[in-house]
């Protein structure tokens, strides 16, 4: 009779892996380890994942997909970049994983993004017009929050890092009260539109 394959080692090998990322970094994340901690052999992940940085990129997206569902439960666009940036700081190692160079294999131009079409539907229903008319304002809002993640993950500072949270938060909290400046303007007005936009900029 043949052998029911584990359906469950895949996960079991993550599992592994994150767990020495956690703990020992890079430098502890190797094929053998990762086998030996998920109770299989070398040669059974190596037919899974072709080397270390196949296997980085399935951690990668993983960790993405935890902090999609960690934004996900927000129930305002407020609390949204405020969560992400609770995860960076909370689970430090884990946001590195997604910040190096399996970064293409995550949000390269040709990749699903369902973070993003998510939040630019509720913007839209919140503020009217369509999702695509926000697109502007998530890359915004994103890069923001990435970079203070991106900070928080290397500094072991706390009044530096309780710092740089608050202005990210206060920042995104303006874009938010400012949000009809990233929305599409007819051309035929665009001379005035940078003045406009000016006055109107709320503090």
């Amino acid at each position: 009779m043949p052998r029911m394959a584990d359906q469950g080692l895949e996960k079991r090998i993550l599992r592994a892996a994150q767990h020495l990322w956690h703990s020992q970094g890079d430098k502890g994340l190797t094929l053998r380890a990762v086998a030996r901690r998920a109770g299989t052999t070398t040669t059974t992940v190596y037919k899974r994942f072709r080397n270390k940085d196949a296997l980085r990129a399935a951690m990668a997206r993983d960790v993405d997909r935890q902090i999609g569902k960690a934004i996900r439960g927000a129930t305002t666009i407020e609390e949204v970049y405020r969560r992400y940036l609770q995860f960076a700081r909370q689970h430090p190692r884990e946001y590195k994983m997604i910040s190096g160079a399996v970064w293409t294999e995550l949000m390269g131009p040709d990749r699903p993004r369902p973070v993003q079409d998510w939040l630019q539907s509720w913007l839209g229903a919140r503020f009217g017009g369509q999702p695509q008319d926000y697109a502007g304002f998530f890359h915004a809002l994103f890069l923001l929050m990435h970079g203070a993640a991106s900070l928080l993950t290397v500094s072991k500072h706390r009044v530096a890092n309780k710092e740089i949270e608050e202005n990210c938060v206060a920042i995104c909290d303006l874009l938010i009260k400012n949000i009809e400046i990233f929305q599409p303007r007819e051309s035929s007005n665009s001379s005035n539109s940078s003045s406009r936009t000016q006055d109107r900029l709320v503090l």
